[in-house]
């Protein structure tokens, strides 16, 4: 039976570990933000040596047709995956194909999404539910993230019922993360570059929720969007869709919504708006888009002034990676003398 203990308090959460530390390429924005707080417990960790026993895992994935043991299973389980990410991947794999194929599991899990999303349109969601819906989302993430299940999560359409989550705006400071773990599904699904995923995410508008992100989410959801960008902008089909006229208005929101990010930054006296790796990041996608034709023209013909008259010095020299990028990025464009003579 699933631990029955009382719900845990998710204010001193690694929320990082449950969206960023999932993406593939998110070693960078270890390395551009605060060290982590490491948690120990002593009795966390003795009951999830338990649930590493192969026998015991099928056994909580069942109490979850129990309404009574629905929300501690989901607990447990969403603590043992992130346990096991690293430490024990395979079974972390495992646990996503079991979840998976197993009888009434996704029905159940996609019965926990409309119920949270029903609260959220009455206005009843609070912190207990969000932290429900967040267990839920960790075990997508699972199933997202196992090469056998990806394409068959996909093509369920399950994870189109993440996108009213995630433009949802609510009042609740931790809903802000549950919206970045909500995202970091379609980060996960996206991150291999598979065609057949990456055609996936343009015809059901993941580009669109990247631009909600980059509107409203908190710091998290920006970066966790940002990836998703850059995922689909690393394959040859995502660049060109992106750079296509037929796309032309959602790359200017895009754009735009970088500017802003940009130069609130450069105005802003105490350089809290833009966090070192989401500079990184907005970087990265104006060097990708430069990689074709129309969008290096794009990038070209809007490129952002903070980038060259000095805005982020401290942070440069702060951060030679994101000096790097910067100077890749102006080399590109033929920007590197216009630096100089301003220096």
């Amino acid at each position: 039976m699933a631990n029955r203990e009382e719900t845990q308090d998710y204010d001193d959460e690694r929320w990082e570990e449950r969206t960023l530390s999932l993406l593939h390429e998110s070693k960078i924005d270890q390395q551009l933000s605060p060290e982590m707080k490491v948690k120990s417990g002593k009795k966390k960790k003795n009951a999830l040596k338990k649930m590493g026993r192969p026998m015991v895992i099928p056994g909580v994935i069942l109490e979850l047709r129990d309404e009574l043991l629905r929300e501690s299973a989901l607990r447990c389980l969403s603590n043992f995956l992130l346990e096991k990410r690293v430490d024990d991947p395979e079974n972390y794999y495992r646990t996503g194909y079991l979840l998976f194929h197993s009888c009434g599991t996704m029905t159940i899990l996609l019965q926990e999404l409309l119920t949270a999303f029903s609260k959220m349109v009455d206005e009843t969601l609070n912190v207990r539910s969000a932290k429900r819906l967040a267990n839920v989302l960790t075990l997508l993430q699972c199933i997202a993230a196992n090469n056998e299940t990806r394409q068959k999560f996909a093509d369920s359409n399950v994870p189109n019922f993440l996108i009213p989550i995630i433009k949802f705006k609510s009042p609740l400071e931790v809903f802000q993360n549950v919206r970045a773990i909500a995202l970091s599904v379609f980060g996960i699904l996206c991150q291999a570059r598979e065609g057949p995923i990456i055609k996936w995410a343009i015809e059901n508008n993941v580009l669109e929720l990247c631009q909600c992100s980059m509107e409203f989410g908190n710091e998290l959801s920006k970066v966790v969007g940002m990836h998703i960008l850059e995922a689909i902008l690393q394959d040859e089909s995502g660049l060109s869709y992106i750079c296509s006229p037929a796309c032309s208005q959602l790359l200017e929101g895009l754009m735009k919504a970088w500017e802003q990010l940009l130069f609130i930054k450069a105005l802003s006296a105490e350089n809290q708006d833009l966090s070192p790796r989401l500079l990184f990041h907005i970087i990265r996608c104006y060097v990708l888009l430069c990689n074709e034709l129309r969008g290096f023209k794009v990038v070209l013909k809007r490129f952002p002034l903070p980038f060259i008259n000095g805005s982020f010095c401290e942070i440069t020299e702060e951060f030679p990676i994101i000096d790097s990028l910067l100077q890749q990025l102006l080399v590109s464009i033929g920007k590197e003398t216009e630096v100089a003579e301003r220096e």
